[in-house]
């Protein structure tokens, strides 16, 4: 090559140099702005609040959930229980009325009221009524009663998440959680997650499935499979208050704790779970004779009873739901016939002469029955056709069987009480 050729190839050499640097920075350019688009979407996503419910979308909650500063979140109960499928209502569920400070909402699972400024929130669930405890009271926001997303946690049986980095809501309902557990546990080798009953499903809040094995019986792990009991029991009930678990075999019952100590021996021919406001109780029957078990499975009524709690269906204008435990203190008690009154010590405070609890008398239908007169914490208790006063004490009263009836009358929505007593009406 001579050097004329070599000197008309060097600006050709010069020219392919540029044109590389300038393909480089363009690269560069764009990947930097490829970097300030994603950048800037995801900080739009940022700013943006999500909501997912059981996975899928759920931005229609924007209209509904109320976040206050410092991403507080506070929830309309009766909307949220509308857009969950119950059915919502004002008032108190056993003394109707429209009262705008309690409301109520009710599935086919659980009933639950609430009330403004009160920090309990009441569920009858399964016949059974429970009062939870929540950290901040029902509140009222633009007319309607809210309550934190906490709380709404226990009302409404979901687990609620807020992401503030991600400003995204997550909602998952416990129907979701049972599924998708069941479906995972299922490929590891179980039969079913048990579901037969509404609190054996509400088990995985706490961390909790009930199993069946192939052998066809029941066992408990974590949900992140850790075994707690082994799949050898015929029947679980998981007991939400104490974390326990109701177990069977050989048709014998008894209590297990989760951390698999036994509370009650397995020696019972059946064992119901009762409650006032603080303790729990069990009613346990053994050779078709009952008594009655504290939380830790120690004995406070031996099981030599022919029944223990009366029915109260007959005195729903009194608001009784528990006739088990009375005025949260009061065991009504049968031997034979007769009935006698003990504390939740097991200590009797009555001797066996009554016939019953409550008064049903006859006549108008705007005449209600009356078992408890609540002002006073008064009983009515019953020998032949005559009545007496009860006190919480054990003490009558009256001094005797001297009462015709005692009875409600309800007029313009207000109710009085009467006892007859003789020829005389008593208001």
């Amino acid at each position: 090559m001579n050097l004329f050729e070599e000197e008309i190839l060097k600006p050709k050499k010069k020219k392919g140099i540029q044109m590389s640097t300038l393909i480089i920075i363009a690269i560069i350019v764009l990947f930097l702005l490829c970097f300030v688009i994603l950048a800037a979407i995801l900080y739009l996503r940022g700013t943006i609040l999500t909501i997912t419910l059981d996975g899928k979308d759920a931005s229609d909650l924007k209209s509904i959930l109320i976040i206050q500063e410092e991403n507080k979140v506070y929830i309309p109960i009766r909307k949220m229980g509308e857009y969950l499928k119950y059915e919502t209502y004002n008032g108190d569920y056993i003394k109707l009325s429209e009262d705008p400070t309690k409301c109520y909402i009710k599935n086919t699972n659980e009933l639950v009221s609430f009330a403004l400024n009160s920090n309990i929130i009441t569920k009858l669930v399964e016949g059974q009524t429970q009062q939870i405890k929540i950290k901040e009271p029902i509140t009222q926001i633009n007319n309607e009663l809210c309550i934190t997303a906490e709380g709404a946690e226990e009302a409404f049986n979901f687990e609620f998440s807020f992401s503030t980095d991600k400003n995204k809501i997550t909602i998952d309902t416990l129907s979701y959680l049972y599924t998708e557990y069941s479906n995972y546990y299922v490929k590891k080798g179980y039969v079913a997650i048990e579901n037969e009953t509404f609190e054996n499903k509400k088990a995985i809040f706490d961390g909790f499935l009930i199993v069946k094995g192939t052998n066809s019986h029941y066992g408990v792990i974590t949900i992140n499979g850790q075994v707690i009991l082994e799949t050898k029991y015929e029947s679980i009930k998981y007991l939400e208050e104490t974390s326990d678990f109701l177990v069977s075999s050989n048709k014998k019952y008894g209590i297990i704790s989760k951390d698999k100590a036994t509370k009650v021996s397995l020696n019972y021919d059946a064992i119901e779970k009762v409650a006032n406001k603080e303790e729990i109780f069990y009613i346990v029957k053994e050779s078709n004779s009952y008594g009655v078990l504290d939380s830790n499975g120690d004995t406070i009524i031996y099981p030599q009873y022919t029944k223990i709690g009366i029915d109260v269906t007959a005195f729903s204008q009194n608001a009784v739901t528990n006739g088990y435990i009375l005025y949260d203190e009061l065991i009504p008690v049968s031997y034979g016939n007769k009935w006698a009154l003990f504390n939740i010590k097991g200590e009797k405070i009555t001797d066996f002469i009554y016939d019953g609890f409550g008064c049903q008398p006859k006549g108008s239908n705007a005449t209600y029955g009356v078992l408890q007169i609540q002002d006073y914490k008064l009983l009515v208790g019953k020998q032949g056709e005559k009545y007496d006063l009860i006190t919480t004490n054990g003490e009558g009263l009256c001094k005797g069987f001297i009462l015709d009836s005692v009875y409600i009358v309800v007029n313009a929505g207000i109710e009085n009480y009467y006892i007859t007593y003789g020829e005389q009406n008593i208001e």
